[in-house]
């Protein structure tokens, strides 16, 4: 990982921005994916989707972790 996460007072893991981040690039940079962790950041982080798509220097993002229930293994189609 970069200097740019952190471990928060609590322990949780949070990510510091640079200016221009994107939040799903945050995501994908992070959990290896962005499918659904661009929401999780966003329930995660109170205001965050206020922000303009091009995040502002220095704020800092929380990164809850996911449980396996979380990260489905497999797919199923809807017409399987």
């Amino acid at each position: 990982m970069s200097n740019r996460y952190i471990t928060l007072s609590d322990g949780a893991v949070a990510y510091v921005t640079e200016d221009g981040d994107m939040v799903d690039q945050i995501a994908r940079r992070y959990y290896g994916e962005h499918k659904d962790k661009a929401e999780l950041l966003y329930s995660a982080n109170r205001g965050l989707a206020d922000q303009d798509i091009h995040l502002p220097a220095g704020l800092v993002i929380r990164l809850p972790a996911v449980t396996q229930e979380e990260t489905p293994t497999s797919f199923k189609r809807l017409w399987d």
